[in-house]
Formats: C-alpha cells, structure tokens, sequence
C-alpha cells in the first residue's frame, strides 16, 4: 500500500462540532435552515465562502432573471473563509519564483498578475455596496514583512527580487529586502536576518461575506436564497430534463440546470474522482492578545520562516489582537489529508502559543501574549499546485458529464491561498457559464479541461497510488 494512501480518503462533510472560530463571534442570525427549498433553480451553488459568494454576486449582477440557491452544510461563511488569517496577501516575489519552477515564467507571470487584481476587485465590490460594509469589513491595506532567520534565506529573497523586477518591471520598488538593522530597529525583530517588505491587504473576512450575501438578499429578494444547515448528501443527472441535475437534502431535494462546487477541501466528497487530487489539509490558527506594545505601530502584518516551519499574522490596529495561524512544517505530513475542523493540530498550536514572544520579545523585556482563541480550518490543496477552475469534464465524474447549456462547474483547489484567488475565479467562472468576454483572463494552469484531468489522475496514482475508486477507501 502506498505510504500517500491517506491522502485519497473521503473528505466527508463538514464536521458538526467545529472549533469556534473568532472571526465568527458574534454569529450573524440573517441566514437560517429553509423549511421548504425551492423546487428548482437556474443555479444550485455548494458552499458559502467566499468563492459561492463570488460566484452569486456575479451570476446575479450579470444576468437579470436567473434565480440563484445556495446550499450550505453548516451555518453561512462557517467554513475556510471564516476561519482564515485574514490576509488578502499576494506574497508576488516569492509566488513568481515557486510557479516559474512550476510552470514556467509565462505561466508565473499570469498567476501573479491575477493574484495581484484581487485587493482591488474586492475592495470595489465592497465600496459599491456602501460605507459601512466596508467599515464593518476592515478592508484596508497593510504593511507585510516576510522574515527569515538565516543569511542564506536573505540572500534568496535578494536573488527572487532581482527576478521579480526584470519580469515586472512595472513593479520595481513595490517590494524591498531589508537586513538585520532593519528588522531589530524597524520592526522589532532581533533574532531576523532580515526580510522582504512590501504591501498586502487585510479583512474581516466572515463579516465582508456575510454584507454581501445580504446585500444580495435584499435587492434579488426573488431571485436568491441561502439555505444553510442544509448539506447536500447526492448529485444525480436526469438526461432528458430541462433541469438535469437533482440534489438531495435532508430538507428536500432540487432540481438546477447548472451545479457549482464550491467547498474547497470538501470538494471530494461529492466529486469522488477528485480524491487524492484535492486533498484536504488541516490549519491552525490563534488569537493572541497580552502586551499591546509588542507589535504596535511597527508591522501590521507579518510571515516567519523558522527552521522549515512557516507561521503568519496580521495585528488589528484597533485591538492590539494578533491573529497567527500556521506553525506546521513545511512538508506537511501531519496536516495533509486532514479535513475536520472539529480538532486542533496541538503540535501546531503549541509553536503559535510561544513565537511571538520568542521572535519579538526574547530582548525587550515584554510579556507573553495570551491565547484568547484557537481553531482549525480545512485547506484544499491540488495535487498539481493550481486551483481547478472550469466545466467538470467526465474524466472527473461518475455521472454523465454536462455542456455549456447544463453542466457541473467547479472553483476549488487554493491550497491556501483563496483570498487572492478565489473571487476572480468565482468571476471567471460565471463567465464562462454565461458566455461572456474575460476581462483579466484566467491564469492558464488554473483552466479545468479534458487533457488537464487526464494528468491530474495520472499524478494522483504515482502519488496516492490508487485511482478513482480505488483511492476512495
């Protein structure tokens, strides 16, 4: 049996007892369990994160009569999006190095670009609904360190950046390395060898999801419905229906001509060919609060690479609250496969619960920050490094597969990094849907297709070591 067999498992539903998550408190009571769902629907949307989210506000701003149903298994924005870090944060010079090793730089350059477009895209959908989501949402731009504890890690990120700028030359200065001096004196780092400085963006991610979708309520009263607690326990297709597809519930079934998966690490369980090339990973996150001068006024977001495990935070100005979320190694052999929230990763927690103070505070006589809340969250990591964004082509279904008339759709696969992927995706996926011009245009390793399916299975079975339903154990 192969050691990687875990990782083709049956992600399952979400679990019914997850770890509370802060960003949820206090719970938003607008979303509840329907009695009775609409008989059928245009669009029947999986998941209410913020790829749902994205791809309601689209289809629903793009074209006035479809009528649009999301189906949640557990209450609204519950899972990964609202236990996140809270960073809309595209860490461009590191990410334009790993996808050029991956994909070539062409490919790299396409990728970066979309994920530099998010902040803004985002930002402007929030801006248009009015003030006080956005105030409500805490969208706004940060200051964002990425520190290293080792000379040669320094001297990588200065050959990165060199790269970085000869391929953005539009770019140049957006981002700087900054050495030991600068971390002790500027950001309050003594141990750091240095960092790259630049920008990233930042939210209340839980909050920004729940104004839209309300916002959506109200003005497609008619047109849109959010059930949530209602988890979809089958998908069938009917052939000769003008609504093929029909999705049980324990509330009831629905028909829907178009069906879109979006649950990230839990994209499996209903997609049984995708086990073992969206593979689950387990996350850990805190939040710390204690000395309100450890961190303020001098980095509002950060990232830390120490001896191959990897953390990141974001401080809240108003608070003093640190959220830092990470602290598994980088190979990940304990959190792959993972996809309850319903349990934390203590190996993972006991590092967070120690190096803030380790890294700020060992030199400066400051008291430890105190744990106010810990969780977990399910990431969903695709086995070719590339979100799956498109049409579900058959070689990834059980049933027969749909055309661009009625089909089953899918964006999942951000192996962590959905803020700056997932609204876009969700964007470009309603236009596809609808037929309409790409105004950014997809990153092309992104694009779900016949040939892209064929390879992710073949990597799955010298991976995982099983196929189809083989891998489902």
């Amino acid at each position: 049996m192969s050691p990687n067999r875990h990782l083709g498992v049956d992600p399952g539903l979400p679990a019914g007892n997850p770890t509370p998550s802060f960003w949820q408190e206090p719970r938003s009571r607008s979303f509840r369990p329907q009695d009775n769902l609409p008989a059928a629907r245009d669009v029947v949307i999986i998941g209410s994160g913020i790829t749902g989210c994205s791809v309601a506000w689209h289809l629903l701003n793009n074209h006035v009569s479809l009528n649009v149903t999301i189906l949640e298994a557990r209450d609204v924005c519950s899972g990964a999006t609202g236990r996140n870090g809270g960073r809309i944060n595209c860490t461009a010079v590191q990410d334009f190095h790993k996808y050029s090793e991956i994909f070539g730089q062409s490919s790299a350059k396409e990728i970066v670009r979309f994920e530099l477009a998010h902040y803004e895209s985002i930002r402007k959908t929030v801006e248009s609904i009015g003030p006080e989501l956005l105030s409500e949402s805490e969208l706004r731009w940060i200051n964002a360190v990425s520190a290293v504890f080792t000379d040669q890690e320094v001297n990588a990120f200065r050959s990165m950046l060199k790269a970085f700028e000869d391929a953005f030359p539009d770019l140049r200065g957006h981002w700087q390395v900054v050495g030991r001096r600068t971390m002790a004196s500027k950001y309050g780092m003594p141990r750091a060898s240095g960092g790259l400085v630049g920008k990233a963006g930042a939210a209340w991610p839980y909050r920004m999801i729940h104004g839209i979708f309300e916002h959506l309520q109200t003005i497609c009263k008619e047109r849109f419905s959010i059930a949530s607690n209602t988890p979809v326990l089958s998908i069938s297709r009917a052939s000769d229906s003008n609504r093929p597809y029909l999705l049980r519930t324990k509330r009831g079934t629905i028909m829907a001509k178009h069906v879109v998966h979006c649950t990230e690490g839990h994209a499996a369980h209903l997609l049984p060919q995708l086990r073992g090339i969206i593979i689950p990973r387990r996350g850990q996150m805190t939040v710390q609060g204690g000395d309100q001068q450890m961190l303020r006024g001098r980095v509002e977001s950060f990232s830390l690479t120490i001896q191959g495990i990897f953390s990141y935070a974001t401080t809240n100005a108003r608070t003093g609250d640190i959220f830092i979320g990470g602290g598994d190694r980088e190979d990940r052999k304990y959190s792959m496969g993972r996809a309850s929230d319903a349990e934390e990763d203590l190996a993972a927690l006991s590092y967070l619960s120690g190096v803030l103070q380790v890294v700020f505070g060992s030199q400066r006589g400051t008291m430890a920050p105190r744990v106010k809340s810990s969780w977990s969250g399910t990431l969903g990591c695709s086995i070719d490094d590339a979100p799956l964004v498109g049409m579900l082509p058959q070689e990834l279904l059980e049933r027969p597969a749909g055309s661009a008339i009625s089909a089953e759709w899918i964006s999942a696969g951000y192996g962590g990094y959905g803020m700056v992927n997932a609204f876009l995706c969700g964007k470009y996926l309603v236009e596809m849907m609808l037929g309409l011009p790409n105004e950014l245009g997809l990153p092309r390793a992104y694009l779900l297709n016949s040939a892209r399916a064929l390879d992710l299975i073949e990597r799955r079975r010298i991976v995982v070591g099983g196929i189809g339903k083989q891998a489902q154990m």
